[in-house]
């Protein structure tokens, strides 16, 4: 039932605008991406149809995007494999680095481990608060992150365009920072802000039970279902 409805939910909705750029911030020539298999959330799974050169799709994290809140586009980002300079720039730095930090598959874009690792560090220095609490989160300096990564999840609640695929990772890095220092209660709201655009997934489920439970107020229902 729940697979009908998100398939309802899909065809009643305006066609998906996805807006492609590559490690320039550039729309890449001859790029085709795909947005198919919807879950039972009304998440697609983006694969690449069509490129020059062999790419692999940086951001989403997790190559899933679901319909906007909003008239903008999805932003979906798309490296050329195996290119060094994806790391000189911070943006797409911070996102290879959430898979990491989410404990997912990391993308293979074809990079030097230590040098992205390095990079990743690196962002502690950036103006951006989603780059800069990244770099402190994994640098395990997680009372530093936490306003940086709160601030960036309110900016992605409070645009005009709602992004799913925004709003989710920063939710779920912020409940961790937040996890990491004992702070369950704040945890456990992040978390839930994470589960109400995937209302499904596993992992803020998890998370989110993680907290509640050692902050004294287990929730029985998600700890069956951890």
């Amino acid at each position: 039932m729940r697979l009908l409805a998100a398939l309802l939910l899909l065809f009643a909705a305006p066609p998906l605008a996805l807006q492609i750029v590559d490690e320039r911030g550039k729309k890449p020539g001859g790029m085709v991406v795909d947005a198919a298999n919807p879950d039972d959330d009304g998440w697609l799974e983006l694969s690449i149809a069509k490129a020059k050169l062999p790419s692999v799709i940086i951001w989403p994290f997790d190559a899933r995007v679901k319909q906007p809140e909003g008239p903008e586009p999805v932003p979906v980002v798309v490296v050329t494999k195996g290119n060094a300079k994806v790391l000189e720039s911070r943006k797409t730095v911070a996102m290879l680095a959430v898979p990491l930090l989410l404990g997912r598959t990391p993308v293979d874009a074809g990079l030097d481990e230590v040098a992205l690792e390095k990079a990743i560090a690196g962002l502690v220095a950036s103006e951006d608060d989603f780059e800069k609490g990244i770099g402190l989160l994994f640098t395990h300096k997680s009372a530093d992150a936490v306003p940086s990564l709160g601030m960036a999840l309110r900016a992605r609640e409070r645009v005009m365009t709602r992004i799913p695929s925004d709003i989710y990772p920063a939710a779920m890095l912020h409940g961790i920072a937040l996890l990491r220092i004992n702070k369950y209660d704040d945890a456990a709201v992040a978390f839930r802000k994470a589960m109400l655009v995937r209302p499904a997934d596993i992992e803020a489920r998890k998370y989110r039970a993680e907290a509640l439970e050692k902050a004294g107020k287990p929730d029985q229902d998600l700890l069956k279902k951890r």
